[in-house]
């Protein structure tokens, strides 16, 4: 490799929009350039319980992981369980297919189901152990932009501040407020989240717990989804002792306001009365096809599973999936968009936290690219430079993202409910498909790595060595 040019102190100074797994992630990308990087981040404090679900965080995540020097402490955690292969079964638990996830003989890493939570926390260490300026209980409230800067307004605690950066770096997520001001400065309207009519549902709970469950999953098959006429059940194992399995699903389910999505676990469950209930409960309809006898027909033991999750301690999770149409712009001069705040990556796309991470490394890859110039040529920074440089980055990613969430779109569409003619046609479909899947026609998806990656993992190590 190359040697890079040593780049000044605060050579670029960018604000960070969200601390969140892409705010994050691109807040330690740019400080190995040392760069002034501030996050702002509209949580309180960093939380000391688990929070957040599960998710898979596919072998193109891990390699960005890997690029920060992070994927060894994210394997070393209590959570996280390897899936190279999805089993996808029918109501009748017969077996559809299985779906290759990656493997490590092929991609470096497999996929990892595990918590969201345990992603961040190992961001959120690094970023303490950087000494990173992270703000926490700061929300952006508006942005000032003009050739030589951009002013970043937020409240911190109760009290407005302000500071003058050459870059807003827009990670808050699917309701980014960085979005909003991005496309005010544009004069475009901004295209707003709107609901996808499905709510995911789901929790965590001690296998011990659920009578007739052992042996349903192993590390040799630790995650299994189930279709049905009235939709599918995901389960997966969390760590490689077995002790914990989550699941989940999908309902469609009419549109609510937002305080009705934040029901406690207990008036959730009140409301489906135990599993008996009549379904006359607003809420009953989405658990209808949960809540009573063996789901869909199935000899698994869904009913003990929702009892041990009512009676544990761990909350029920509802998120209501929103979307956001297409970007024309994730970009304007001194603004730029990344993970949801870019593209709402579908939950069944298995991609979300990937992308984000994918996003983060790619556009502090082109950065690196457009410091490391300046710093050569020994020219201060040029907006227009910095803009072509934000527009290469949208021309770079967005056709990738674009084909994940039209694929993911498509898996969703799989998830919803059937006719019986639709089901039986479904179930066959898929048989064929999986029966000719190899592991290499998910290369695209799972082999693909960020530009420059190699380099970020050797100059970590090379600043770890120096520090």
């Amino acid at each position: 490799m190359a040697d890079m040019p040593t780049l000044p102190r605060g050579s670029l100074k960018s604000s960070v929009a969200g601390g969140g797994i892409s705010g994050a992630a691109i807040a330690l990308f740019l400080s190995c350039l040392d760069t002034n990087v501030t996050i702002l981040e509209s949580r309180a404090s960093r939380t000391t319980a688990t929070e957040g679900g599960m998710l898979m965080l596919a072998p193109n995540g891990m390699n960005v992981m890997n690029g920060l020097d992070l994927a060894h402490k994210l394997l070393q955690r209590d959570t996280g369980v390897q899936v190279p292969w999805l089993t996808i079964n029918d109501s009748a638990g017969g077996l559809i297919g299985n779906v290759p996830q990656g493997s490590v003989e092929r991609y470096g890493f497999a996929s990892t189901m595990i918590m969201r939570w345990d992603i961040h926390e190992v961001l959120l260490d690094e970023v303490e152990r950087n000494s990173l300026d992270i703000r926490w209980n700061a929300h952006l409230d508006a942005t000032e932009e003009s050739d030589d800067g951009i002013i970043v307004h937020w409240n911190e605690n109760g009290l407005p501040k302000e500071k003058k950066a050459d870059l807003l770096i827009g990670a808050d997520g699917i309701w980014s407020q960085a979005r909003l001001s991005m496309f005010k400065s544009l004069g475009l309207p901004e295209p707003k989240p709107t609901y996808s009519g499905l709510v995911g549902i789901g929790t965590i709970v001690d296998v011990d717990t659920i009578p007739g469950f052992s042996g349903f999953l192993s590390l040799e098959r630790p995650c299994v989804m189930i279709y049905g006429r009235q939709g599918f059940v995901g389960m997966a194992l969390l760590d490689e002792q077995g002790k914990k399995v989550g699941w989940w699903t999908n309902r469609e389910t009419p549109e609510r306001a937002r305080e009705e999505w934040q029901l406690q676990k207990e008036q959730l469950f009140r409301e489906v009365g135990g599993f008996n209930t009549s379904y006359s409960s607003s809420w009953g309809h989405v658990f209808m096809f949960i809540g009573s006898g063996t789901i869909l027909g199935l000899g698994v033991p869904v009913p003990q599973l929702l009892a041990a999750a009512e009676a544990s301690g761990e909350e029920l999770s509802v998120w209501p999936v929103f979307e956001v149409e297409k970007l024309s712009h994730w970009h304007s001069k001194r603004t730029v968009l990344i993970g949801d705040a870019a593209h709402a990556m579908p939950p069944y796309s298995g991609q979300g936290a990937s992308q984000s991470l994918e996003d983060a490394g790619h556009l502090a890859y082109l950065l690196r690219q457009y410091l490391e110039k300046r710093s050569s040529a020994a020219q201060g920074l040029n907006v227009e430079e910095l803009t072509s440089t934000l527009a290469t980055f949208q021309a770079a990613r967005q056709p990738r993202v674009d084909a994940i969430v039209e694929e993911a779109n498509r898996r969703g569409s799989q998830k919803k409910e059937h006719s019986a003619f639709g089901q039986f046609m479904r179930k066959w479909i898929m048989k064929i498909v999986f029966f000719f899947m190899q592991e290499g026609s998910v290369d695209g998806w799972f082999g693909y790595k960020v530009p420059g990656m190699d380099e970020w993992a050797a100059l970590r190590a090379s600043e770890s060595t120096r520090g």
